[in-house]
């Protein structure tokens, strides 16, 4: 019985620096996501712009598939590192991780539709096949999620703040 009273406090002692050291990985975790998710918006509004004029969308194209997209799978490993015990900081970091492969898919999307529409569509001609208006559908759809994705989170952050 002596035993197990000399342990219950080292056991406590424990448990404390391991909930420390969760609350101190999800606050560099929050750290990063807003840093990486600034400068993804960043990139994202450049490639927007790129693709609404018609001089630039190889140069958007190249950007989604060679920057954005390898930058998310960076992002989302960069979340996905982050050791978390506590069930609230768990659940935001899937969050996190959900909202990025919405982008993911988003950007995806983009890519494909600006393919298709450059090449079916290279002159610029304003009537678009219902194909292609199906893609747009798509992309509006995936917009949306994005977005909810993202509010998501911050509404998830926001609830861990007031705790």
């Amino acid at each position: 019985m002596r035993k197990i009273m000399f342990l219950v406090p080292f056991i406590v002692l424990f448990l404390g620096a391991c909930s420390s050291e969760s609350k101190e990985n999800y606050t560099q975790m929050l750290s990063a996501f807003e840093r990486n998710d600034s400068e993804l918006n960043t990139m994202l509004d450049e490639t927007a712009q790129n693709i609404s004029s018609d001089s630039n969308r190889e140069k958007a194209l190249q950007n989604i598939n060679e920057d954005i997209i390898p930058r998310i799978s960076d992002f989302r490993q960069t979340v996905s590192n982050y050791t978390l015990s506590d069930e609230n900081h768990i659940e935001v970091q899937e969050a996190m991780i959900d909202y990025l492969n919405e982008v993911e898919d988003l950007m995806g999307l983009y890519s494909n539709f600006n393919e298709e529409f450059f090449f079916v569509n290279p002159l610029g001609d304003e009537s678009i096949d219902g194909t292609l208006n199906e893609e747009m559908d798509k992309i509006s759809e995936q917009e949306d999620a994005m977005q909810a994705a993202r509010t998501h989170v911050h509404e998830l952050i926001g609830e861990n703040e007031e705790e």
